[in-house]
């Protein structure tokens, strides 16, 4: 919930980003603006924990309130209950004094309208996903005449034609091939069960992962000088698996590249453990951290981390949310981990998941 919409329906005077605010009904309590030095209930604000309650050193009540990873302070309360502030600091702050239970109520409804909100614009979301199909349709008609286009050209094969033909040619159909490839994920966004479509098909993993280097590189390129690597055995054994699976190297690749430093490597490493049949995949960037308290959030449908959505505009918190689904038909999960040793909030990250190839 944004600070607009939350000063313009909250009963209580709060604390946002170090600044405090009154509400519709209140004012900010002069004490905790103007008077007290401390401030200390600014520090709930670096706090993880959902309505924290704390009583500051003036003696009043605070309460921290997160909505949507947005935190607010309701500050410069007196509780009915509260013995803390004396009793003469009461009669000049009569409006400030409120009933707890009331409170809880409020955030309560808080949470609510907060809840509906999200419901509100995912149901919207997924009505505009739907009317993508014409625009997929369209892509499938424009890649056919690109096609008909380079079939066209001078050369022996296909692969001739589009190297020996200028560079623009060759951007034009990976970026095609791109857009096609995540076009082709709307149908399991709108729905799930698309992901075991079909029968179970030969694929490497290596072989899956290199093509996707390809279609990816003049936009990683073009994005912040950023490269990128695949280390592997010689040799990595195939996989059975459904079609969906191509899809993971595009989420993976395309969410790395978003959240990437400049001038830094994307490093994809693919390990066969021969002893129990499983190729461990790690897919490793360089760029923020995903908070603790994120890490799992972060496969959920629509969640965007704090840092994610201050970082790059790009994205709606469903890529990796699928990617955990098609893991989970091929019975794997795809899980996040970052440099333990690291103490700033840049450093290494790494997604990790499994194949069988028995």
């Amino acid at each position: 919930m944004d600070l607009e919409l939350f000063q313009s329906i909250t009963k209580y005077p709060f604390a946002f980003e170090q600044k405090f605010y009154p509400s519709v009904e209140l004012a900010q309590n002069i004490t905790c603006e103007k008077k007290c030095k401390e401030k200390d209930c600014l520090h709930l604000l670096s706090d993880s924990r959902h309505c924290k309650e704390y009583i500051c050193s003036k003696g009043f009540d605070c309460l921290l309130l997160i909505v949507n990873n947005v935190k607010y302070v309701l500050n410069g309360l007196i509780y009915s209950s509260n013995t803390n502030v004396p009793k003469g600091r009461k009669e000049v702050r009569k409006s400030w004094i409120c009933n707890k239970d009331s409170v809880i109520l409020f955030v309560k409804k808080i949470e609510s309208i907060e809840k509906n909100i999200i419901k509100h614009e995912n149901e919207t979301t997924v009505k505009n996903f739907s009317s993508f199909h014409e625009f997929k349709n369209a892509t499938k008609l424009f890649f056919s005449c690109t096609n008909e286009i380079i079939n066209n050209l001078p050369g022996a094969t296909f692969e001739e034609k589009l190297k020996n033909n200028g560079k623009i040619y060759f951007d034009l159909y990976d970026s095609l091939q791109l857009i096609s490839s995540q076009l082709r994920m709307i149908d399991i966004f709108i729905n799930p069960e698309s992901i075991k479509f079909g029968d179970k098909k030969i694929i490497n993993i290596y072989k899956l992962f290199e093509k996707m280097k390809i279609l990816f590189t003049h936009i990683s390129n073009r994005k912040r000088e950023i490269s990128i690597k695949i280390i592997s055995e010689e040799w990595i054994d195939d996989c059975l698996c459904y079609d969906s699976i191509e899809f993971i190297p595009l989420i993976l690749l395309d969410n790395a590249i978003k959240y990437s430093a400049p001038d830094s490597v994307i490093e994809i490493k693919i390990e066969q453990n021969r002893s129990n049949g499983l190729i461990n995949i790690f897919v490793k960037n360089i760029g923020r951290f995903v908070p603790d308290n994120e890490k799992d959030k972060i496969f959920e449908k629509f969640y965007r981390g704090e840092n994610a959505k201050q970082y790059s505009k790009e994205g709606i918190g469903i890529g990796l949310w699928i990617a955990r689904q098609i893991l989970a038909a091929h019975n794997s999960k795809i899980s996040y981990h970052k440099d333990p040793h690291e103490t700033r909030p840049v450093g290494l990250n790494i997604f990790k998941f499994n194949l069988s190839t028995n």
